[in-house]
C-alpha cells in the first residue's frame, strides 16, 4: 500500500513540475518585457536644480550731464600753469592758475623738467581709475576712445608738471626773478579744465541733435598752453546738484510716468543711488527722462555723456530657466462647488447610486489653484471628477458640469523619477511673472509649487505628463 501511495504522489508531482516550471517562464519573461518597455521609454533629459536667487530688471540709457558751470576766460597771454588739479574744489579768493608773458618761466621749467616729472600716490590713483573706465566702455567698433585716453595721459602728466612747479620750485622761482602773473577765482566751485559748448544748455533748450555723442567736440586746456586774453583758462561748476537728461521712449514713458524717484546704477562707477525723475519735451518734441541728484556730482565732472541703468525691479524667490516653464490645461470649476468633509479635506459632492437611491458622495481631489471665482483640478478620466461629471451644491440640488478648461503656468518637477506639474506664481507684490538673462524668478512656498533644490526639467518643450525619465 505504502508503495502505491508513493507512486501516487510522485504522479502528481510530475503533474506539477511543468505547469510551475512554464510559471516562472511566464514571469521572467513578463519582467524582462516590462524592463525592456520601461527602459525604452525612458528619456534622458538635462535637469535644473532650483535655487533661490533675485531678478534685477533694468533700463539702459545714455545721459547728457547738466550742471551750473560757466567758463572763466584768461586775464592776460602767455602761457598758462595751474595751482589746482582737474576736479578739485576751489575756495573763492584761491589761486587757480598763472600767466607767463614773458616766456621766462616755461624756459625756466624746461630746463629743470626732470624735477617736475613726478606724480604722488593721489595722482597715480586718479589715472589708474582713469584708465580702468576707459577700458571698460572700449569698443571695438569705436577707436577714437583710444585717442581720448592719450589725451588724459598727457593732460595728468603736463598737470602734475605744473602742480610741481608751485609746489616745489616756488623759491627757486621767486628767486631767479622770474615774474609771472596769478589769479584766484572769484566764487568757490569745482574746477575743470575743458569746455564744450554745452556751458548754457539746459533742459528747456535740449533736442535730439544735442544728445549725438558722434557730432560731441570739447576743447580742452592743459598746463603750458599758449592762451590769449579772453579765451577760457578753465571752467567753474558750482553747487553739488546736477542732472542727467536722456531721450526715451514712448513705451518707457508710460511706464514711467507715474514715479517721481528712481534708483539710478552707474555700472562704471560700481555704484547706485536714488534721483528724482521727471518727464519733458525737448524743443523738436522729443521725450526726454531727467534725473536730479544732489551729491556725487564730483565724481563726474570730466563727464559729459553718461551710461547708466533705471533699476525699475528688483525681486527674490527661486530662480527657475525660462526654458523650463511651460503651461497645462485643467479643469476648471466655480468655486462655489468647493466643500469640505468632515476631516476638513477639500474636494466636491457628486450624485451616486446607492441602496437607498441616488445619494451625494464626497470626492477628495487637490486644487492646483484657485483664482477668478474658479478651482484648477487635474485632468483625470480615471477619476470620478472627470468631463461630464456633475458636481453638487453640499447644502442644495444645484450642479455643475465638468468640462470647462483653464491652464497654469508651471514646470516639470522629476524628483521621482518621473515628470510631475508644479504651477509656478509671481513673488509676493508682482502681477505677473518676469524674465531677466534667460531666468524667471517665482514664488517660493506655495501649493503644488516648488522648493529650493528641487530637481525640474531644464527644456519643458522635451517633455509630457507622467514620463519615465533618467538623468
Amino acid at each position: 500500500m505504502a508503495n502505491k501511495a508513493k507512486k501516487n504522489n510522485n504522479f502528481i508531482l510530475d503533474l506539477i513540475r511543468p505547469g510551475v516550471g512554464k510559471l516562472l517562464v511566464i514571469l521572467m519573461a513578463a519582467y524582462f518585457i516590462f524592463t525592456f518597455i520601461s527602459i525604452r521609454d525612458r528619456v534622458q533629459v538635462n535637469y535644473y536644480e532650483v535655487e533661490e536667487g533675485s531678478l534685477v530688471k533694468q533700463h539702459e540709457y545714455t545721459g547728457l550731464i547738466l550742471r551750473e558751470e560757466e567758463p572763466v576766460y584768461s586775464e592776460a597771454s602767455g602761457n598758462i600753469y595751474y595751482y589746482i588739479a582737474d576736479g578739485r574744489k576751489v575756495a573763492n579768493g584761491n589761486y587757480v592758475y598763472a600767466i607767463d608773458e614773458s616766456g621766462d618761466l616755461t624756459d625756466y621749467l624746461e630746463s629743470h623738467s626732470g624735477e617736475l616729472n613726478t606724480t604722488d600716490n593721489e595722482g597715480m590713483l586718479k589715472i589708474r581709475s582713469e584708465l580702468i573706465a576707459d577700458a571698460r566702455m572700449f569698443s571695438d567698433s569705436d577707436y577714437s576712445t583710444l585717442y581720448d585716453t592719450v589725451t588724459m595721459l598727457e593732460m595728468n602728466a603736463v598737470e602734475n608738471a605744473s602742480l610741481n612747479m608751485f609746489s616745489s620750485l616756488s623759491d627757486d622761482i621767486g628767486s631767479s626773478g622770474i615774474s609771472y602773473s596769478s589769479f584766484p577765482s572769484l566764487k568757490s566751485g569745482t574746477v575743470c579744465y575743458y569746455t564744450d559748448g554745452y556751458e548754457g544748455i539746459d533742459e528747456l533748450s535740449l533736442n535730439a541733435e544735442l544728445m549725438d555723442r558722434t557730432l560731441y567736440q570739447r576743447s580742452t586746456i592743459k598746463a603750458g598752453d599758449l592762451v590769449d586774453t579772453n579765451t577760457a583758462a578753465y571752467k567753474l561748476i558750482s553747487g553739488e546738484e546736477w542732472k542727467i537728461a536722456f531721450m526715451i521712449s514712448e513705451e518707457d514713458a508710460e511706464e514711467f510716468k507715474d514715479r517721481t524717484q528712481v534708483t539710478v546704477s552707474f555700472s562704471d562707477k560700481g555704484f547706485s543711488c536714488r534721483a528724482d525723475f521727471s518727464l519733458f519735451y525737448g524743443t523738436d518734441r522729443t521725450v526726454f527722462g531727467l534725473l536730479k541728484l544732489d551729491s556725487y556730482m564730483v565724481q563726474f565732472t570730466s563727464e559729459r555723456f553718461i551710461d547708466f541703468e533705471i533699476v525699475t525691479n528688483n525681486v527674490s524667490g527661486l530662480k527657475i530657466p525660462d526654458k523650463s516653464i511651460t503651461t497645462k490645461e485643467f479643469f476648471i470649476i466655480p468655486s462655489e462647488y468647493l466643500a469640505k468633509d468632515e476631516r476638513n479635506n477639500t474636494g466636491f459632492y457628486i450624485y451616486t447610486a446607492g441602496e437607498s437611491g441616488t445619494e451625494k458622495e464626497f470626492v477628495y481631489v487637490d486644487i492646483y489653484s484657485e483664482e477668478n471665482g474658479y478651482c484648477y483640478i487635474e485632468q483625470d478620466e480615471d477619476s470620478l471628477l472627470k468631463s461630464g461629471t456633475s458636481v453638487v451644491m453640499e447644502d442644495s440640488s444645484q450642479s455643475y458640469v465638468i468640462g470647462a478648461l483653464g491652464s497654469l503656468t508651471g514646470v516639470y518637477n522629476i524628483n521621482k523619477g518621473y515628470t510631475v506639474f508644479r504651477r509656478v506664481e509671481p513673488p509676493a507684490g508682482q502681477d505677473q511673472l518676469e524674465s531677466s538673462n534667460g531666468y524667471t524668478i517665482v514664488a517660493k512656498n506655495t501649493a503644488y509649487g516648488l522648493s529650493t533644490y528641487d530637481h525640474i526639467v531644464l527644456d519643458a518643450s522635451q517633455v509630457e505628463d507622467d514620463q519615465i525619465l533618467y538623468r
